[in-house]
Parts: structure tokens; sequence; C-alpha cells
């Protein structure tokens, strides 16, 4: 598996939203169920699945048992005030990709609820949209050990006011629990979030997104296997990353184990053997920029400040790198800029 860490370009995806739909005259309120939640909220999005309001009054909570897809929605609003509880992991959740999916169009999400997971670690991500011209906001994720929101073929959608947080209680970090994970989608923007999530935190447009614990600011999992795939326009801008493992415009990295880094070289043990043979050649990546970073490197971890370690073959190209201002210590090694075409323009790599 080849990853690419922690890049911002100057070019922020533009995006052209159409005007959100307001609250709906039909309104659908969510009854609770003694057997399962998962009837109740079906029925009310069914019963409102176009111009309408569905609504998780305050202080309710759901207890679902099953997994719920709402496809075909239009002009919705989603008033989620209450709490849904996920259930632990059954056999029958296996393959499967969310405990809710929400597909549509012009849906409006907000209200300040919960969805709490069961804290199983073979849950499945929490939230899953295939959503056009939406926004989602004011709602949080707590406990979950996968993947907090999928974002699968979105195109302009504002994802704001979000609170992840799904850290451990001790030194075993949970895996994969990324906050976003983002494919085959366009003019993405998240801000004004707090995520505390011990893995990735991935955007299109990132501003003023607190990350703390985890991967941090994350590109990866790109060209498993030798596959073609393709990441452009992506800017990750006034934010900051507290104690995270990876670190763009002006990002604060306090106490970060690799401040910044673009490795052509991350496989896990499932592709050890594909990477071992195919260490020549990886990635195209090319346009990178880093802006105004600050910040101090882990004292526990004794990695480079900066990190470029790209294949001979398929080297890096066109990085502009300025405003680094990352203080490290007496054990931090100096800087890494393997096949950087240029590398002696830049002043980190001299």
């Amino acid at each position: 598996m080849v990853q690419l860490l922690s890049f911002g370009l100057t070019i922020i995806a533009a995006l052209a939203l159409t005007s959100f739909v307001d609250a709906a005259p039909r309104r659908c309120v969510v009854a609770q169920s003694k057997t399962d939640g998962y009837i109740t909220i079906v029925q009310a999005f069914n019963d409102c699945r176009s111009g309408g309001t569905v609504v998780f009054p305050k202080d309710k909570s759901y207890y679902i048992k099953n997994m719920i897809k709402i496809e075909n929605l239009k002009d919705v609003y989603i008033d989620f005030q209450g709490k849904v509880y996920l259930p632990a992991y059954d056999k029958k959740f296996r393959g499967q990709s969310a405990f809710l999916t929400l597909k549509g169009e012009n849906v409006n999400m907000s209200g300040g609820g919960s969805f709490i997971d069961a804290k199983d670690v073979n849950a499945l991500t929490v939230l899953r949209n295939t959503l056009k011209n939406s926004q989602l906001g004011h709602f949080k994720i707590l406990n979950s050990l996968r993947a907090h929101m999928g974002i699968i073929s979105a195109e302009n959608v504002v994802l704001h006011n979000l609170y992840f947080k799904s850290a451990s209680s001790n030194s075993n970090r949970p895996m994969n629990t990324d906050a976003l994970q983002i494919s085959s989608t366009k003019n993405l923007l998240v801000k004004d979030s707090e995520l505390i999530v011990d893995d990735d935190c991935t955007g299109i447009t990132v501003s003023n997104v607190k990350c703390v614990s985890g991967h941090g600011f994350s590109i990866g999992s790109l060209g498993k296997g030798g596959s073609t795939e393709n990441v452009k326009d992506v800017t990750i801008i006034n934010s900051e990353c507290s104690n995270c493992q990876n670190g763009f415009i002006n990002v604060k990295l306090p106490n970060s184990e690799n401040p910044i880094i673009v490795t052509a070289y991350y496989c896990d043990k499932n592709q050890m053997n594909f990477c071992q043979k195919n260490g020549n050649k990886s990635l195209n990546i090319s346009g990178v920029t880093f802006t105004n970073i600050s910040g101090y490197a882990s004292t526990v971890k004794k990695n480079p400040i900066v990190n470029f370690d790209c294949a001979k073959d398929t080297p890096c190209s066109n990085f502009s790198v300025s405003g680094i201002n990352i203080k490290g210590h007496s054990k931090t090694p100096k800087n890494v800029c393997n096949n950087l075409r240029d590398s002696g323009k830049i002043g980190v790599c001299r």
C-alpha cells in the first residue's frame, strides 16, 4: 500500500452550492420503538422523503439493531437533536459499509444530536453519504472504533461544526477510526470542527479544523496493488493538529511525530510483498505546497521534521516549501529529501 501524507495545494476547490431547503411544512417526528429504532427511523424518512422535515426530538434515544439505508432524498431537512445508539457487531453486518447511509440531493442536517457506538472493534462506518448540494453539521459521533463518516461520490457538500471523539483511554491506539473517508467526490468543504479520532483526518478543503491525536491530516492508501488513482485540488488551511502522528497553509502541529511527510513506502502487512517487489516505482506526486507551518516535533518519536521519501523511478516534483517553523530536539534527525526533483532549491532540503 502506498500513502501520500500531509499536503495542501494552493488551489482551493470552488464551492458552487445551491441554496439549501428551509424547514418544510411537512414534519415527520421519529417515534421511539420498544423493539428496534430502525423501524421508526425508516418510517419517518419514508414519510418525509421529498420536501419534508425529519425530527429526532431532543432528549429522545433510539436503539437500532439493523443498518439503515435511506435513498432518493430530495429537499429534506433533518432536525437531529436526539441520540442514536448503534448496535453491537453481528455477523449479519459482515461485508456491509455503514450503520446509516444517506443518498439524495439538497439535504440539510443539524440539531446537536449524537451517534453513539457500542464500542465494538468490528464495527462499521457510522455514517456514509452520497449527497449533492447538501450541508451536514452540528452533531456528534462518539466512541466509534471504526471510521466515523464516509463521503462517496458526493458533490457540493459542506460539513461543519462536527465533533468526533473516539480516543483510546489506554496505550492501545484504535485503528482505522478515520474521521472522514472520501472517494470519488468533488467540491467538499470541511470547516469549524474538532476531531479527536486516533487515526486519519482527511478532506478536500479543510478550514478551521482541530484534530487531536491519530494520523493527523492525511491523504493516503493510494495505489493499492499498483492501481491508478487521482487526488487533486486539496487544501488544508488555518487548522491545528495536536499530538498527531502526521501533519498545508497556516497549520499548527504541536507535538507531531511526523510533522511533514510525503512517502512512497507506506505499506501494511497485507501489501508488504507487493511493496518489496515494486520499491523503485510508485505514485507520481507533484504540485504540492507547504506554507506557514509551525509547531514542534515529538520527543518520543525520533523522526525528521521534513521527510520527502519518493521512489527512484517516479520521483516527486514541483514541491514548494516556505515558512516552516517547526522546532526539533537534540535527537531529531536531519531532514530527508529522497528522489525529489530540484530539491536543492528547497531550503529544508539543503
